[in-house]
C-alpha cells in the first residue's frame, strides 16, 4: 500500500510538471496565434477564447442611417477558423492534473483519520503539487480563458494613426505618446524623451525646429488592448467608400480628413466580401494616450478596427455622432488623429 501511494504521488508531480511546462512556454504562443484557430463571435470580436456561445451576442439592431450599406436578406452566422491540438492538450493536462490532486488529497484524509503516520511522509510531495498549482499553469490558464472573457487578448498592430495638430496662433507644442505596446514605425522621428516638438500653424503645417514642414504626425505600434466589438457594422466591401464617407463625416473628420482616412483604407477593406467595422472608443484611447503641450481645446480621435468575412454578420449599430466634437464644433487650438488596425 506505501508504494502504491508513493507512485500515485509520483504520477501527480509528473503531470504536474507537464502541465506547468507546457503553459509556461506556450501560453503566450495560444494568446498571440489566437486568431488562427478561435471561435468567431457576431457581436463580441473576432478572437475569443471561450467554449459557448452566449445567445444575446446573437441579437442586435441596425441604425437607420446606415441601412443602405448593409446586405439584404443575408442570415447572421458564425464562422470557424480552425482548432489547436496545444489548447486541447493543455485543457487534458490540467483536467487530469486535478483529477489526480483531487485523488491523492482524499488518500491523504483517509489514512490521516486512520492516524497511520506510515503514509504521510508520501503525501508530502501533495503540497508541492498545490503551490506549483497555485503559482504556476492556474495563472496561466486564469490569463488565457478568463482575463477579458469573450474579447481578444494580446497585441493589436495599429496602422497609420496621423494626428494633425490646427491652431488659431503660431506656437510651439509638444505631443508625446503613452503607449500600452511598443512603436513600430514614427515620421517624423519621435524622440522618446522629448516627444515631437513642433511649431503650429492656422492652416494645420507643421514646422520642426530644422525647417522642414510636415502635414501630420505619423506613428505605428503594437498595443496590448482589448478591441471591442460588441457594436459597429457589417458592410460589403465594395459599398466600404460610402460607408465611410457618412461614418467619418459623423464621427467629426472634414472631407479632407476623410479622403485621406478611405484612400489609406479602401484598398484593404475592398478586398473583402463583408467587412465587420467597429469604432475604438475607451479600448484605444486607455492603449494610447496623448500628452499634449499646450492642452488642445478640441480633440478628434477615430480609430477604426476591422476584420474580414465571407458572409455577414449582424452587429447592434454604434452612435457615431456622440463620439467626437462635430466640425461645426471645434474651436481653439485643435488635435484631430486617425487610424486604425486590421484583425485576422
Amino acid at each position: 500500500m506505501k508504494s502504491y501511494i508513493k507512485v500515485w504521488g509520483i504520477i501527480i508531480l509528473v503531470v504536474n510538471i507537464l502541465a506547468f511546462g507546457f503553459l509556461l512556454f506556450a501560453g503566450d504562443d495560444l494568446i498571440k496565434r489566437g486568431q488562427e484557430y478561435e471561435k468567431v463571435y457576431p457581436c463580441r470580436t473576432i478572437g475569443v477564447v471561450t467554449a459557448e456561445i452566449d445567445a444575446d451576442l446573437m441579437s442586435g439592431s441596425t441604425d437607420e442611417a446606415y441601412d443602405d450599406f448593409e446586405p439584404v436578406d443575408t442570415e447572421p452566422s458564425l464562422r470557424r477558423v480552425g482548432g489547436s491540438s496545444l489548447l486541447y492538450v493543455g485543457e487534458i493536462l490540467v483536467l487530469i492534473t486535478f483529477i489526480l490532486t483531487g485523488i491523492a488529497i482524499f488518500i491523504y484524509l483517509i489514512c490521516d483519520y486512520l492516524n497511520s503516520k506510515l503514509y504521510v511522509s508520501a503525501f508530502a510531495m501533495v503540497g508541492l503539487v498545490l503551490f506549483m498549482a497555485g503559482s504556476g499553469y492556474v495563472c496561466r490558464f486564469y490569463y488565457i480563458y478568463l482575463r477579458q472573457p469573450g474579447k481578444i487578448v494580446g497585441e493589436v498592430h495599429y496602422n497609420a494613426p496621423i494626428i494633425y495638430l490646427y491652431d488659431e496662433q503660431e506656437r510651439e507644442a509638444t505631443v508625446k505618446l503613452d503607449l500600452n505596446g511598443e512603436l513600430t514605425c514614427t515620421y517624423p522621428k519621435y524622440n522618446d524623451e522629448t516627444g515631437w516638438v513642433v511649431k503650429t500653424s492656422s492652416d494645420g503645417v507643421l514646422t520642426d525646429s530644422t525647417g522642414r514642414q510636415y502635414e501630420y504626425l505619423y506613428w505605428e505600434a503594437d498595443l496590448n488592448t482589448v478591441p471591442d466589438f460588441s457594436k459597429g457594422f457589417c458592410v460589403r466591401g465594395e459599398d466600404s467608400a460610402d460607408f465611410l464617407e457618412k461614418a467619418l463625416s459623423d464621427l467629426g473628420l472634414t472631407d479632407t480628413e476623410a479622403n485621406t482616412f478611405i484612400m489609406y483604407w479602401l484598398p484593404q477593406l475592398e478586398e473583402n466580401p463583408y467587412n465587420v467595422i467597429s469604432f475604438q472608443t475607451e479600448t484605444y484611447e486607455n492603449a494610447a494616450k496623448l500628452d499634449v503641450d499646450p492642452i488642445p481645446d478640441t480633440i478628434v480621435r477615430v480609430n477604426m478596427l476591422f476584420y474580414g468575412t465571407d458572409e455577414y454578420l449582424e452587429i447592434e449599430a454604434q452612435d457615431l455622432t456622440s463620439m467626437n466634437p462635430s466640425v461645426s464644433e471645434r474651436e481653439g487650438f485643435v488635435l484631430v488623429e486617425w487610424g486604425g488596425g486590421k484583425l485576422g
